[in-house]
């Protein structure tokens, strides 16, 4: 699923950040999205007592429709018997982009191995998702749907076996071990962040990912740079002075390593991370952006 929307959002941008390519590291300006996990990064679990379960297991993870791609949902907390949560689903066939995708925030209360909760969204949709809580690596879902609007993609209805979305199920990618680390990252805790790229295609787009340990994927960055660069570097500091780590990259034409770009993830409150176009464009058009020492002197009298 990663790599399907993340693609799509390449292609509608590529022309955006293709001038940098062409331009040195010129007017450049790129859009930061959130993934799937975009409801919350924020987890706080239930306190665990001899018959309940270990919600750790199972909060911020991406947990997708078992063989198939295109619904997945995020229980972003456990906390006081509630589970809170994004479900999401996406059409890839739609000619009307407002039948491409679909996100509901979902609640409802917990109890041991099962979460009765509603979703709702903004447009009007409505309905249950049942929740079972089978091991670390599975969860049972039953949606039902209650109201529905015509403007959006809708979830089927049924019970369906889900499991985490790991960095290892990703076709073509491949990883860049010098440019991944592990690293806390506040709310996180400890986690990977994973460098690397698609490889499958023609384009070759870099990608990055917040995992945990054995791979199973908390938070996919998005990225929308440009196509066949390298990661020259990667730094987590709180650029912003907010107590929040962010997250400084740099990327190179493969075939020009002086050709770069650099662009800054800033962490929410949260958990999530955005960055900011118009400061983006303005380290690149300064061209105070081709070592992270020299981008942090550039953004240290903004804060």
């Amino acid at each position: 699923m990663a790599i399907k929307i993340n693609i799509t959002k390449r292609i509608l941008l590529v022309f955006i950040t293709l001038s940098f390519l062409l331009t040195g590291c010129g007017n450049t300006e790129k859009s930061s999205t959130a993934s799937l996990s975009d409801a919350s990064a924020k987890s706080s679990a239930a306190t665990v007592t001899s018959d309940s379960v270990d919600y750790n297991q199972y909060v911020k993870k991406v947990w997708k429709l078992k063989n198939d791609s295109d619904i997945s949902f995020v229980i972003s907390r456990i906390e006081d018997s509630k589970a809170m949560g994004k479900l999401t689903v996406l059409n890839f066939t739609a000619t009307d982009k407002n039948l491409l995708s679909f996100e509901a925030d979902f609640e409802g209360g917990i109890n041991k191995d099962t979460a009765a909760c509603q979703y709702n969204d903004s447009k009007g949709n409505k309905g249950s998702l049942k929740l079972v809580f089978k091991s670390n690596h599975e969860i049972e879902a039953t949606i039902t749907i209650a109201d529905k609007s015509k403007t959006t993609v809708q979830p089927s209805q049924g019970t369906f076996n889900f499991v985490p979305e790991n960095i290892n199920d990703i076709k073509g990618f491949s990883s860049i071990e010098k440019q991944s680390f592990m690293v806390n990252l506040n709310s996180w805790g400890n986690v990977k962040f994973v460098s690397g790229k698609l490889t499958g295609g023609s384009h070759v787009p870099v990608e990055f990912y917040l995992t945990d340990k054995e791979g199973d994927i908390f938070y996919d960055f998005a990225a929308t740079l440009p196509y066949r660069v390298d990661v020259k570097a990667v730094s987590f500091e709180d650029v912003n002075k907010d107590g929040l780590k962010d997250i400084i990259i740099i990327v190179n034409d493969e075939d020009d390593t002086s050709n770069c770009l650099a662009t800054v993830y800033f962490q929410k409150a949260d958990g999530s991370f955005a960055n900011d176009l118009k400061l983006d464009q303005e380290i690149n058009e300064s061209g105070n952006n081709k070592e992270v020492k020299i981008v942090r002197t550039f953004l240290a009298p903004k804060f």
